[in-house]
């Protein structure tokens, strides 16, 4: 490569003909406020130094290219890291030339030719060219030709410009400021490493290691730079157009996801993986588990166009998961806005996979709404018991190789049945002490979605032929106000402080009213609430406030708990009957192939049988692949044993499921059930 320091300046060949454009694994421009602020004072106070006989010096780290000939006269560069600078400073450029353009019109046409090249036409028009992701190639055209559309208001590099120029007229509306002086500081004070890699260099690699002065990468900056690098040169462009391009407009990674906050496209390529391997990896290590499953299971190019093909179907049913209202299906979006309710978004592989087998085919559509249903009866039980969602980290991404899509919606059933399911003895039980209301806005979210759903069951349930709804937004109503006046704390009693500790969140306190409705009820006595919710148009509140009670403790929270409680298990009921605890067995003795080795766990078990196998085939390499759940090149499983060909097994597992792996991979190679065996005690 060569490397030599260059001026602005001397990088826009000093008002010449250049070109910049940016290849397919450039993400989009994504600098904010914080980085356009940034650049902005240390041209400030470079400009305080200005001279014209020794300009100050301000290095801005490395732009680096490679030379791709010309196009007619026209140098043309692709850059490979530097872009959101360039860019920023392009943007800069323009904002000077724009903000003088009437009191010093020459000095404005003299600085478009450091932004354009005035004698080309179309894309070589413009000196750099951003990428079109989120129409940044637009959103930049416009403003560079001074023509910008509404509809870009929202672009980050239409919000870039409008600071830069609101800067600028702030500056140059200052005593002494001069335009022309600016400009020179921009174009001869600034400066740059050049790095020009030639064409054995390989950029893609460069570009994942560089890490220059802005937003670090995300994990979906480092997919799209690998795909780039996988793929040939002359496949790109097609690839690229036809399935990324359309995966990164339709999952967005400045939108973010759930409790997570990861980007869209990144959150998908997690539960993507976890779909394919049964394991959710740490949100740091998506990039390295995506290129691992690719270096290990597509060896073709055919086969890893095919894969991202896939990914493509794939993202089409995650964006339905994030955004109900893209799924054209009525009864299907229903289901979906229910379980968005829920933002159970570990249970995302289980649904996407779902999702595949409606799409095609091996399940129908009847039986892809009631599976809905049936995990979303599993989510809101687990939610109403208070059930801690961690556990399903382990517990949902692995379902799906148990369910067989010939008898779908039994096994589907069976396996939430084994997931620690909540019966409703359980929810009776934990109902009395369990907390549904905090700050969390989430929560608040699912316990509205609740009452509500009460609300309406009871409509349904006295054959009303419609069932009433707030006037306005719905808001939570704490019968036993969340502070305590003097007269709730003497119908409380002398246990006050332990009935309002224990129950103030109870489901029994908690109603649904609008905000109006809360401010006016807020401390007041429970005298006043009971005949005004008594004669409130929600069937919820009237139809049990108008019973004959005058009091309101633990007792009547407790029996408006049950009441509710009965109507959400009606709503929402058992969906089988669950399994009987097994007892715990040990073993002692794996036979395999007429050889006997003792072991002592599981454990043993898995590493006995795997080290085995390796043993018996010239190809684990294959049969390997075939269990990312439980083999893998790396180390990236929580518990693991390395193996004596280097693999690594993945110990994280229970019996049942250790059970299950050698089974299976007893079967590929070959070998019958009967010919392997553990004897337990």
């Amino acid at each position: 490569m060569e490397a030599d320091s260059y001026l602005i300046a001397k990088v826009f060949s000093n008002g010449g003909d250049i070109h910049f454009r940016l290849p397919y694994f450039q993400r989009e421009y994504a600098w904010t406020e914080e980085n356009w602020r940034t650049l902005w004072n240390d041209i400030l106070d470079l400009n305080k130094l200005y001279n014209p006989d020794k300009m100050p010096e301000h290095f801005m780290g490395s732009l680096v290219v490679m030379n791709e000939g010309t196009d007619g006269t026209t140098p043309i560069f692709k850059i490979v890291d530097g872009q959101q600078r360039l860019i920023s400073i392009s943007l800069i450029l323009r904002a000077i030339a724009e903000t003088i353009d009437v009191t010093d019109h020459s000095l404005s046409q003299k600085i478009l030719k450091y932004v354009t090249n005035p004698d080309e036409h179309h894309d070589l028009h413009y000196k750099i060219l951003p990428t079109s992701k989120y129409d940044d190639k637009f959103a930049y055209t416009s403003v560079i030709d001074g023509k910008i559309d509404q509809k870009y208001a929202n672009s980050s590099i239409v919000k870039a410009y409008n600071y830069f120029l609101s800067e600028i007229e702030k500056e140059l509306n200052t005593v002494g400021a001069s335009a022309e002086h600016l400009f020179l500081t921009v174009i001869n004070g600034l400066q740059v490493v050049f790095i020009n890699l030639n064409a054995q260099e390989k950029p893609y690699q460069i570009f994942e290691s560089l890490n220059a002065k802005g937003k670090p990468l995300s994990q979906a900056d480092l997919v799209r730079n690998y795909i780039a690098m996988k793929l040939p040169e002359k496949l790109q462009t097609n690839v690229f157009d036809d399935v990324w391009s359309k995966i990164e407009i339709l999952l967005q990674e400045k939108r973010v996801v759930g409790k997570s906050r990861l980007g869209e496209l990144t959150a998908f390529l997690r539960h993507y993986l976890a779909y394919s391997s049964g394991v959710i990896c740490n949100e740091n290590h998506v990039y390295a588990r995506f290129r691992d499953k690719c270096e290990n299971e597509f060896k073709s190019t055919e086969s890893f166009v095919e894969e991202l093909n896939k990914i493509k179907r794939f993202a089409v049913y995650y964006d339905r998961l994030l955004h109900p209202e893209n799924e054209p299906d009525n009864e299907v979006r229903k289901n979906l806005q229910t379980l968005k309710v829920f933002e159970v978004s570990t249970g995302y592989p289980l649904l996407l996979a779902m999702y595949d087998s409606y799409s095609n085919r091996a399940i129908d559509r009847t039986q892809f709404i009631q599976g809905l249903k049936i995990y979303e009866n599993y989510i809101i039980r687990r939610y109403i018991n208070g059930d801690p969602t961690n556990y399903l980290n382990r517990a949902l991404p692995t379902i799906w190789k148990e369910i067989n899509t010939d008898a779908y919606i039994e096994t589907l059933t069976s396996e939430l049945l084994k997931r620690n399911y909540p019966s409703n003895f359980r929810i009776k039980q934990s109902i009395k002490t369990r907390q549904l209301y905090d700050n969390n806005l989430g929560t608040r979210n699912k316990t509205t979605f609740l009452l509500e759903q009460v609300n309406v069951f009871i409509s349904k349930k006295l054959n009303r032929d419609a069932f009433t709804k707030l006037s306005g937004k719905p808001t939570i109503e704490h019968i036993m106000p969340q502070t305590l006046t003097q007269q709730w704390i003497n119908d409380l009693g002398d246990n006050y402080h332990q009935v309002y500790d224990q129950y103030l969140n109870n489901l029994g306190n908690l109603t649904l009213v609008t905000s109006e409705w809360n401010t006016s009820l807020s401390n007041a006595p429970f005298s006043e609430k009971k005949e005004k919710l008594s004669n409130h148009g929600l069937l919820l509140n009237d139809l049990y406030f108008n019973n004959d009670f005058s009091i309101w403790g633990d007792k009547e929270i407790l029996d408006r708990a049950d009441f509710l409680l009965g109507y959400l298990l009606e709503l929402w009921p058992e969906i089988g009957e669950l399994p009987k605890p097994q007892v715990a067995r040990k073993p002692v003795k794996l036979s395999l192939l007429g050889q006997e080795f003792d072991v002592k766990t599981w454990r043993d078990v898995a590493i006995q049988t795997t080290e085995s196998i390796i043993g018996l085939s010239d190809t684990f390499e294959e049969i390997g692949s075939s269990f990312p759940s439980y083999l893998s090149k790396s180390r990236h499983f929580r518990v693991y044993h390395q193996l004596s060909n280097g693999w690594f097994l993945n110990l994280n597992l229970s019996s049942a499921s250790i059970k299950y792996y050698c089974q299976q991979i007893i079967k590929k190679v070959g070998l019958t059930i009967n010919e392997w065996k553990v004897e337990e005690i």
